[in-house]
């Protein structure tokens, strides 16, 4: 069983350290140009910028998928005066929760199946233990009659809405989430962001969310432009807040 104070220790939230990271996928254009950026711990961020701007670039530097080529990302956690920081190759370490914009399911496991997989990676479970959190889960975003469906037999917003469930499998201390609604209706739109949105402050999750969706972006703490010249523009934290 874990301790308290090691399950207090897990739940810290993860702020980020962005400074001058540059990337291109050729000589000839820069995709981000010595872009800059802090997020608080716990923060919620709409990351928002016309098509092909970057925004899954620097969402995918973040998490370590691809390697940094100039500047450096650091995270840290704080818990009242005591702050440890580390790199994105130590990030899967801390419980990353990542949301597609492609979905990413495997389409021979069913919605449980894929949504437990975390899980069985990391933790020594049993199967119906790590059914049972997934269904919980699903029933809370409205899903709960996929359980046993097939990726082949679901909407884009069901699938989408499953790959959310995955995301938060773990409890995880930062979310990525590139366009999370953008298969979704409406009214699924603002049921998955107040869903995304409600358990992240419960849970001081940090959540950087990549969208095109005016009314997403307007439910986050801050919004970062990213604009074409690869360059980003953003609210300024407060001195108080700085770190």
């Amino acid at each position: 069983m874990v301790s308290w104070l090691v399950r207090r220790v897990i739940l810290l939230a993860i702020g980020i350290n962005i400074k001058s990271v540059s990337f291109s996928y050729s000589l000839n254009k820069n995709i981000l140009k010595s872009v800059s950026l802090k997020v608080r711990p716990g923060e919620a961020v709409a990351l928002v910028g016309d098509s092909g701007v970057g925004k899954t670039t620097l969402l995918e530097l973040i998490a370590g998928f691809i390697p940094v080529e100039s500047g450096r990302i650091n995270f840290f956690q704080k818990e009242g005066e005591k702050r440890s920081t580390f790199d994105e190759s130590q990030l899967a370490k801390k419980n990353l929760g990542f949301v597609f914009q492609d979905f990413y399911l495997i389409e021979h496991l069913n919605a449980v199946q894929n949504i437990i997989l975390p899980g069985v990676i990391s933790e020594k479970l049993t199967v119906d233990i790590l059914e049972a959190r997934a269904l919980s889960i699903m029933e809370g975003l409205g899903i709960g009659s996929l359980f046993d469906k097939y990726p082949v037999t679901m909407s884009g917003g069901e699938k989408q809405r499953v790959c959310i469930a995955r995301a938060f499998f773990n409890s995880p201390l930062l979310i990525l989430a590139d366009e999370p609604t953008g298969s979704l209706d409406s009214k699924n739109t603002q049921v998955v962001i107040d869903l995304l949105l409600n358990t992240a402050k419960k849970k001081g999750t940090t959540l950087i969310v990549a969208t095109h969706s005016k009314y997403v972006s307007e439910r986050m703490d801050r919004t970062i432009n990213l604009h074409s010249d690869g360059s980003l523009k953003c609210n300024t934290l407060d001195e108080e807040d700085s770190f």
